[in-house]
């Protein structure tokens, strides 16, 4: 099959199924009494994960900007030091690397694909 053959990627279908149509329940209860409850839990269950998994996704962008913040504050204290004790001149690749790693690990993270 070639690349123009291919069907397009679409989003990944949720893993439980949505509530049935009206009609559709009433079979359902006839034949199997607890299994709206059961589908009910089941989103739920669902639902508190993706809002875990949210919350986490919180977590880790907030720790992102801590660490961030921290080697800004650790670059900019390194500098004043370097002056202060007049060995800038030795300093300035060190700073201008970490900085240049600290930049490009940020852009890798903002433009990763999820």
């Amino acid at each position: 099959m070639s690349d123009q053959e291919t069907p397009p990627a679409e989003a990944p279908a949720s893993m439980v199924p949505s509530f049935p149509a009206a009609d559709e329940a009433r079979k359902w209860q006839e034949i199997d009494p607890d299994h709206l409850a059961w589908r009910r839990d089941l989103v739920e269950s669902q639902l508190r994960r993706e809002r875990l998994d949210q919350w986490a996704g919180y977590g880790f962008r907030l720790l992102e900007q801590a660490i961030v913040v921290g080697f800004g504050v650790a670059f900019v204290w390194l500098g004043f030091y370097a002056v202060d004790h007049k060995a800038s001149m030795q300093v300035v690749p060190m700073i201008g690397g970490g900085i240049a790693a600290l930049a490009g690990a940020v852009l890798a993270v903002r433009n990763r694909k999820e």
